[in-house]
């Protein structure tokens, strides 16, 4: 049950390629609900932009236009690519749930795990500290 668990919410979150060669990143997720509403909205296809070679789908047209207008504000504000900042401060990148976020000065952190979540707010500092620092030792992984 748990791998079953884990291989859903690698495709759940992870840049999911399709045959064409494009890549959807967030899981189809809108990256505006995660900055501006803190919470997982799922996106529409209809409502498509593309940056740095991955395509984000938006929830709205007013949303893609806020996007559009400064998308890299909003996917430097994803941290970790969305993996989760608990294991990425321990070394590991591990998918995560879409839903599980915490948002600590304007960025968004998700977690694999409640517990996970839990060990986050506790001290998110620290664990941010420690995930910027091990990130780019392990994001091309």
């Amino acid at each position: 049950m748990v791998l079953v668990r884990l291989i859903v919410l690698f495709f759940c979150l992870s840049t999911v390629a399709f045959a064409d060669g494009s890549k959807v990143a967030l899981g189809g997720y809108c990256p505006v609900g995660y900055v501006k509403m803190k919470q997982a909205v799922f996106g529409n296809p209809k409502f498509v932009s593309e940056f740095q070679g991955r395509l984000y789908y938006s929830s709205s047209a007013d949303a893609k236009a806020m996007f559009d207008k400064d998308p890299a504000s909003y996917v430097d504000a994803v941290k970790y690519e969305a993996y989760c900042a608990t294991a990425v401060s321990m070394g590991k990148k591990i998918p995560a749930d879409p839903g599980l976020l915490s948002t600590v000065d304007g960025k968004v952190y998700f977690f694999s795990n409640v517990e996970a979540k839990a060990m986050f707010d506790k001290d998110p500092k620290s664990y941010i500290e420690k995930a910027d620092k091990t990130w780019p030792k392990i994001a091309k992984q």
